[in-house]
């Protein structure tokens, strides 16, 4: 067994093998270790997520205070906090944004654009539309086309790294593909602050589904995804040693 050992590590092909086994099994553990990191994040995330929801309103001008002072000007802290604002509909100043997937249905995220009472301007979210199977046919929206005072709850859109231009078309109401704050505020020549409001009229019927992921992957999902990894190093080791084991064997009979 000695002897076929020391033949089997002179061979360019053993080396070869367990070098790429090594740099395999490295690479697997270390995205199961980077998922579990992620999950401890988004872990995080929810339960200041929780503490923000059961919080009382507070107003507009703070949220909007704190996320100017921010470095990046976004606070994500802030999210799922309730506010309370009085606003007005600017006319002509909506989007859809493409894309959305909720309850199975694949539409878009209808948002308008609203003017507060100290003249900031905010995206407010009206809510899910089902989308037409001729991408020619957009939705009829019914926008909101008088004041809105009540309470909301805040959110940052994600961003998506590969993807974040707003990509615009010329439509009526605006499609877009990213929602991109800036670049928006650009096109409309409008300073836009960075963040959305979902309205939470209690005691009252909103007409669109309004959908709530201010997380796009919960910590769960990031768990599950680390032991995929792991048990893929684990099975991958496990090869690797049975056929370590053969070619040992092999060895002996020759």
């Amino acid at each position: 067994m000695v002897l076929s050992f020391n033949r089997l590590l002179k061979q360019p092909s053993f080396w070869l093998g367990f070098f790429i086994t090594v740099a395999a099994i490295s690479i697997l553990v270390n995205l199961g270790f980077w998922q579990l990191s992620r999950a401890e994040q988004k872990q995080a995330i929810q339960d200041l997520l929780q503490r923000n929801q059961t919080q009382t309103a507070i107003a507009l001008s703070s949220v909007i205070e704190s996320v100017r002072q921010s470095p990046n000007g976004v606070d994500k802290g802030l999210t799922g906090r309730p506010v309370y604002f009085h606003s007005m509909p600017v006319k002509g100043r909506y989007l859809l944004l493409d894309n959305q997937i909720v309850d199975g249905k694949v539409g878009y995220l209808a948002l308008q654009l609203m003017q507060t009472l100290s003249g900031h301007f905010v995206l407010l979210e009206r809510g899910f539309v089902e989308g037409d199977k001729n991408r020619a046919i957009l939705p009829s929206i019914d926008w909101l086309n008088q004041a809105y005072n009540g309470e909301g709850r805040v959110y940052f859109r994600s961003i998506n790294p590969l993807s974040q231009q707003l990509m615009h078309e010329n439509t009526q109401p605006m499609r877009v593909q990213n929602l991109n704050i800036d670049e928006l505020s650009d096109l409309w020549q409008i300073n836009i602050e960075a963040f959305v409001i979902q309205p939470q009229k209690v005691g009252e019927i909103w007409p669109y589904v309004q959908p709530w992921q201010p997380i796009p992957m919960k910590a769960n999902k990031h768990i599950g995804y680390a032991v995929q990894w792991f048990c893929m190093a684990f099975a991958l080791g496990v090869l690797a040693f049975i056929w370590f084991y053969l070619a040992l064997k092999k060895q002996d009979k020759t």
